[in-house]
């Protein structure tokens, strides 16, 4: 299991540096001082392994942020949690996320995951469209097409890693798209 997890950290990197189409499992192998021989014994094949890689990053996401907001005291504090913990992720891994939206980008021309119909991408929405109606049930957000307000949710992270992989901050734009979410979805108090 300690093997098979270096290997796919290895392919996280490669994945990241040269994109899915550079990242053959010959260069995987290199990068991990094996032979393909090693790298083939623990995936049945580069589909596998890169399969392994979407779920590692995942799991990380799942890891960091899951019990934050599963714990949280309300669905506006479940909301801004998923975002502050999801730039903190980016921040933190940003060779993972790279190596995933290469996968992603890679998906568009069939050789790499489909984000759109992957589970792991799926379930998180879903999560994600869970806070947002338990807000409104809750009457801490406002009316709105939950799932519009998702996608737009949704897009804005990306945005994040974008910014972050350039090697700008990640807190000022942690502290501006709460407040811009917070603001969108709030629910109107009367003055």
């Amino acid at each position: 299991m300690a093997r098979q997890q270096q290997l796919v950290e290895c392919a996280v990197e490669v994945i990241a540096e040269q994109g899915l189409a550079g990242a053959s499992t010959v260069r995987i192998a290199e990068r991990a001082g094996v032979s393909r021989g090693v790298l083939t014994y623990h995936f049945r094949d580069r589909a596998e392994l890169i399969e392994k890689v979407v779920a590692s990053v995942y799991d990380l996401g799942s890891e960091l942020i899951g019990p934050e907001v599963a714990t949280a005291a309300s669905p506006r504090d479940a909301l801004l949690t998923f975002i502050s913990g999801s730039i903190d992720l980016y921040a933190r891994y940003p060779k993972h996320l790279t190596a995933l939206t290469e996968i992603f980008a890679a998906g568009r021309t069939g050789e790499g995951a489909v984000r759109s119909e992957h589970a792991r991408h799926t379930q998180e929405l879903s999560d994600l469209v869970q806070i947002l109606r338990a807000g409104q049930e809750q009457g801490q957000f406002r009316e709105f097409n939950v799932e519009i307000m998702c996608t737009t949710i949704r897009r804005a992270l990306d945005g994040a890693l974008e910014h972050i992989v350039k090697g700008a901050p990640a807190e000022q734009y942690t502290a501006e798209l709460q407040t811009i979410v917070d603001a969108a979805t709030r629910a109107e108090v009367d003055p």
